[in-house]
């Protein structure tokens, strides 16, 4: 099972609207690295969605053409960052 801890949270923040890996890195203030790993596990875990230029949804993309994706959250997503009391 996969937890959602402060940092995950930074980073789904930051993804309400498509947004690129620099943007993420930029607003949550977390190193690179952090930020890659966490957005790897929340696209396996399919709390965020991986889009193109033109907001479609990709199946596979590439580690080398990570700079073109878009990341933006899911309904699964969103519903983390809103728990029902």
């Amino acid at each position: 099972m996969f937890e959602i801890g402060e940092h995950e949270l930074k980073v789904m923040n930051c993804l309400l609207h498509p947004e690129s890996i620099e943007t993420a890195v930029t607003e949550s203030g977390l190193p690179q690295k952090v930020v890659l790993d966490i957005i790897r596990n929340l696209v396996h875990y399919r709390y965020i969605k991986p889009t193109d230029a033109d907001g479609k949804v990709v199946n596979m993309f590439s580690p080398d053409k990570l700079r073109a994706v878009r990341f933006v959250l899911s309904a699964k997503g969103i519903s983390a960052l809103n728990p029902k009391p």
